[in-house]
């Protein structure tokens, strides 16, 4: 045998010894019950940024710090800021106040109106009614007028009874012209009157438009009120400090970044399942997750998402052979981390167990 066959021996040898080694690392050093996979430990990261230019006043926590929910992280302080609330709660207060003085100066205006309408009705009624009693007055002294003058042409009645008669007719007439004079005063007064109710609404058009203003107002306070508010950073959870990425002194800009945390109880391991094995993973199965740093101690998971369509194997795969086969990434949520010891970006195995999902699939 020459050595040209002996190394094309050697080749098929070790490409079986390959194979048959990769073959035990995805059914789990041939255990078909369950499903060995590579990843690294992830989190759900939370990043607390600065909500308007400040200056950082004073740091409470560090990198590596467990912090509690609502527990103070940090402190900023801007006197600009604090300036601009002060502003706007004295617009405020004066739009309030001028609110009140022209409510009480409506109020005021209404019931003067309303006493001066009734005031000028009850004029306009006593002159109508004195139009009236006027004009019965008159018509009769014009008929004794007309009946004496015929009796005087007859020398019935004296010169001196005519005379009576005629001053009678005319005081009677100058009385109702009088009497309709009132009248016509009467019924402008009450138009005049009537006319402030025009005034009121524009009045109360004038307040509506204020308590807008004021709403507006209202609204822009609480906005800047708001700012001065988000200047002590409370953690929104319980969890770890991942980064500071702030110092004391340092001045930051809306939207700048300055912590990161992460729930060390809600850790999940992202692996990558060859298309073939996908079929085998059901929602809610069973896993197990091992670290390097605890390489006796496996960490209770279970699946907790499947993707849905394929992908390419990640770039950060050491090999383009295997970058190139269709997989589908699951998330395998770890159930308990004593102590808090696993942590993201922690090299991990994640071995789902096969035989669950064949319990779950098998018919009764």
């Amino acid at each position: 045998m020459n050595k040209r066959v002996i190394w094309i021996a050697g080749g098929v040898v070790l490409g079986v010894a390959a194979l048959a080694i990769f073959v035990l690392i995805i059914t789990g050093n041939g255990d078909e019950t369950q499903l060995i996979a590579s990843g690294r430990i992830e989190g759900r990261l939370t990043t607390l940024s600065a909500k308007s230019p400040a200056e950082i006043d004073e740091i409470f926590v560090d990198e590596g710090m467990f912090v509690e929910r609502a527990q103070p992280l940090a402190r900023l302080e801007d006197p600009t800021q604090r300036a601009r609330v002060a502003a706007a709660r004295e617009q405020l207060a004066a739009l309030r106040k001028k609110q009140e003085g022209l409510t009480i100066e409506l109020q005021a205006l209404e019931r003067q109106t309303d006493l001066q309408i009734a005031q000028a009705k009850v004029a306009l009624s006593e002159a109508t009614s004195r139009v009236t009693r006027a004009e019965a007055d008159y018509a009769q002294a014009k008929r004794d007028f007309e009946r004496y003058q015929k009796l005087a042409q007859s020398n019935v009645i004296s010169q001196q009874r005519m005379e009576e008669v005629r001053l009678r007719e005319t005081m009677s007439f100058e009385g109702l012209k009088e009497a309709e004079a009132v009248h016509n005063r009467a019924q402008k007064t009450l138009q005049l009157a009537q006319l402030q109710i025009d005034f009121i609404a524009a009045k109360r058009a004038e307040l509506e438009s204020l308590t807008r203003e004021i709403g507006r107002a209202e609204a822009a306070l609480t906005e800047q009120k708001s700012y001065v508010d988000a200047f002590s950073i409370e953690s929104p959870l319980s969890g770890t400090v991942l980064a500071r990425m702030i110092e004391i002194g340092e001045r930051v800009n809306a939207g700048t970044p300055l912590f990161t945390l992460v729930d060390l109880d809600k850790l999940y391991v992202k692996v990558y399942i060859p298309e073939p094995d996908i079929g085998k993973i059901t929602l809610g199965q069973p896993a197990r997750i091992q670290v390097d740093s605890h390489p006796d101690r496996f960490f209770s998971a279970k699946v907790s998402k499947i993707a849905q369509q394929a992908e390419f194997t990640p770039k950060n795969v050491e090999t383009r052979e295997e970058r190139v086969k269709l997989v589908f990434a699951v998330e395998l949520s770890l159930t308990e981390n004593p102590g808090g010891i696993l942590k993201p970006g922690m090299p991990a195995d994640g071995i789902i167990d096969l035989a669950s999902a064949d319990a779950q699939n098998s018919p009764d």
